[in-house]
C-alpha cells in the first residue's frame, strides 16, 4: 500500500491490471499513486504537486501502446486499478463485471484469468 493511498502498479506482490501493460524497462516509481484518469485532465485541473507524476504516467502509458487520448480506454483502466486498490488481487468477478461493462469477450476474460 502506498502511503499516499492506493496500491502499486507493480510491485513485489505483482501490482495492478493496469501495471501488467507496463515493462519492467519502462516502469517509473514517479507513477505510484497517480490516478489513471489525471492523464487525460487539463494540466491546470491536476494538482501541482504531482503535474511530474502525471506526465511520468502519461509517458509510461504511450510507451505501452496504450491509448491515452480515447476516454474509453481511460475509464476501462481507471476501473481496473480501482478493482484492484479497493478490492484487491483474486477478484475476478470484478474484472468479468468491468469485462461485461466494455463489451469485452468472456470467453477471452476466462483464458487470461
Amino acid at each position: 500500500m502506498l502511503a499516499r493511498g492506493g496500491d502499486a502498479y507493480q510491485g513485489y506482490c505483482g501490482g495492478c491490471p493496469v501495471g501488467s501493460f507496463i515493462k519492467a524497462s519502462a516502469y517509473l516509481t514517479a507513477i505510484e499513486g497517480v490516478p489513471v484518469p489525471c492523464v487525460i485532465e487539463r494540466p491546470d485541473r491536476a494538482p501541482v504537486y504531482i503535474d511530474v507524476d502525471v506526465a511520468a504516467l502519461r509517458r509510461v502509458l504511450l510507451r505501452s501502446r496504450i491509448n491515452i487520448y480515447d476516454l474509453t480506454t481511460v475509464e476501462l483502466l481507471s476501473c481496473l486499478r480501482n478493482v484492484h486498490d479497493v478490492f484487491g488481487h483474486g477478484r475476478w468477478d470484478h474484472l468479468f463485471s468491468i469485462g461485461g461493462q466494455f463489451g469485452l469477450p468472456t470467453d477471452q476474460l476466462s483464458s487470461a484469468a
